[in-house]
């Protein structure tokens, strides 16, 4: 699901805002050109113990080494290749690794990449790629290569910078409880080896003159090796930062890492699979739906998301790959989303999804969310979608109409203008199973338009559900809008305890 501008007037973070333009890959990128360029700037001034000669050859040679491996090697792997991913690895590689100055660090630098690289594709299962690409290239130049991360981007003249950019990727992708279990762990350890005297020293230490910053943003929150589901986040933090922190283990950052990573498929072992392309259809002004077909069908919960890959997208500031929600049903043959298409100016995802032909592919991935049907049927319910944020409960409502499941529920459905009202027919047939939709459109709305206007104010709430305070509530859509919505509800005496939001990171 794209965060969209409803133009509904609701309040939004100014950070959450300019966040939303970017996908959480391009911002961990962003940032990354910034720590190497800032370490280049150090190392002409003489406050790092390298030249930024050396420097600035190192990370050539690893992105030169980790981009073309990605291509040849999705390639031969016959998968959509991520323009993203192999600067990404080599970035990070550069930032860990000590920047080389003879043929023999060069020659290692390359290796360490190329082993990077070829972990995504060849230390898989079922297409899922099981350990972080850059820990498991550091591991491969310490323990075979004897060339052992120095991790110098915890040198303490990047702190600042590092503590904005943990704040940035941590916000993007909603991943703040999973650092600070980490952090926490690494307190306790840290409390119970060190005299009491000596403990917020050692503290400040571990934050100004140790990675501890940019390995709990960057490569913690790895998504595609990280759980999703929020326990599971939190047990593989506890553990990451348990190896990190245990000195007598003798265990390298990068392994603890790694250890996490083996502890998250054990949780969690989605596998990854590609899809072919079925058709489209278009289910309002701007929205279509895009179908797919797999030979192995995937099983998931109405309101879980995938993160899709298209191949041959040319770069641009989004990216190649989306976490969208699943729009169809687990009742369904095909597995569907819904996107909003831009008239005029489109990113070249969706530009490539318009021109997809049946049979060409798309590679889907993570399945995760929680954000899906209480086991409690008898539970009373409320939905509140604004924009294409409709897309989970379509999938939801879909499958109590297959499945003649009756749930006692009031869907809200927000859109700026009465043409962007999608699966009104789904909708309509869902009253028969105890699904009622109400239409809120924007003040900008045509006057031909009866229902209500603007936003879903509280008296409107109160006015079509008297009987709120006793319903679990689901939220989705733009972050602006989901975070007014529930302020709404916290303001009428709704428990925090009672509502759900939808979030998807990098979707944009």
């Amino acid at each position: 699901m794209k965060p969209i501008n409803l133009n509904l007037q609701y309040p939004a973070d100014l950070l959450d805002k300019l966040l939303d333009k970017i996908t959480s890959y391009r911002l961990v990128l962003y940032l990354l050109y910034i720590y190497v360029g800032l370490g280049l700037v150090l190392a002409l001034a003489g406050r790092l113990p390298f030249t930024a000669f050396d420097l600035g050859l190192s990370v050539a040679v690893l992105v030169v080494v980790c981009r073309s491996s990605n291509l040849v090697l999705a390639r031969l792997f016959k998968l959509p290749a991520n323009h993203e991913s192999g600067l990404i690895t080599a970035l990070i590689l550069s930032l860990i690794l000590s920047p080389a100055s003879t043929l023999e660090g060069f020659l290692i630098l390359a290796a360490a990449g190329l082993a990077a690289i070829v972990s995504k594709y060849a230390l898989t299962i079922n297409r899922r790629h099981l350990l972080n690409p850059a820990a498991f290239g550091a591991f491969i130049a310490g323990v075979v290569l004897h060339s052992y991360a120095s991790w110098w981007v915890g040198a303490h003249l990047l702190t600042p910078v590092l503590i904005i950019g943990a704040v940035l990727i941590l916000r993007k992708m909603k991943h703040f409880q999973m650092f600070i279990a980490f952090i926490l762990v690494y307190v306790v350890c840290l409390i119970v080896k060190t005299p009491s005297d000596g403990v917020l020293h050692n503290l400040w230490a571990s934050l100004d003159h140790s990675p501890l910053l940019f390995f709990g943003s960057v490569m913690l929150t790895e998504p595609l090796t990280s759980p999703t589901m929020l326990n599971q986040s939190l047990i593989y933090a506890v553990i990451v930062g348990f190896f990190y922190s245990v000195t007598r283990l003798r265990i390298s950052p990068e392994e603890s890492l790694l250890i996490g990573n083996l502890a998250t498929y054990a949780m969690n072992p989605n596998r990854s699979q590609l899809y072919n392309f079925v058709g489209k259809r278009k289910e309002a002004e701007g929205i279509y739906s895009f179908s797919f077909k797999a030979p192995k069908k995937l099983k998931f919960k109405p309101g879980q998301y995938l993160e899709w890959t298209l191949p041959g997208v040319a770069t641009d500031s989004h990216g190649n790959r989306r976490y969208l929600t699943i729009a169809s049903s687990p009742t369904e043959a095909n597995m569907t989303f819904s996107v909003k298409i831009p008239s005029q100016k489109s990113s070249n995802f969706k530009s490539k999804l318009i021109s997809l032909k049946p049979g060409d592919i798309i590679l889907a991935s993570q399945l995760a969310g929680s954000f899906t049907l209480p086991s409690d049927q008898k539970r009373k319910l409320a939905f509140v979608a604004g924009g294409i944020g409709i897309t989970p409960f379509h999938s939801m409502i879909k499958y109590l109409l297959d499945s003649q499941q009756r749930r006692d529920a009031q869907l809200f459905y927000c859109v700026n203008l009465p043409s962007e009202i999608a699966y009104s027919e789904d909708f309509k047939k869902a009253e028969a199973v105890g699904v009622k939709t109400s239409y809120i459109a924007g003040p900008n709305a045509p006057a031909s338009w009866t229902g209500p206007r603007g936003t879903l104010s509280a008296e409107l709430l109160k006015a079509g559900l008297p009987d709120y305070k006793q319903r679990l509530f689901y939220i989705s859509g733009p972050q602006g809008f989901v975070a007014a919505v529930r302020q709404t509800l916290l303001g009428l005496g709704v428990k925090r305890s009672q509502i759900n939001t939808d979030f998807f990171p990098g979707y944009n």
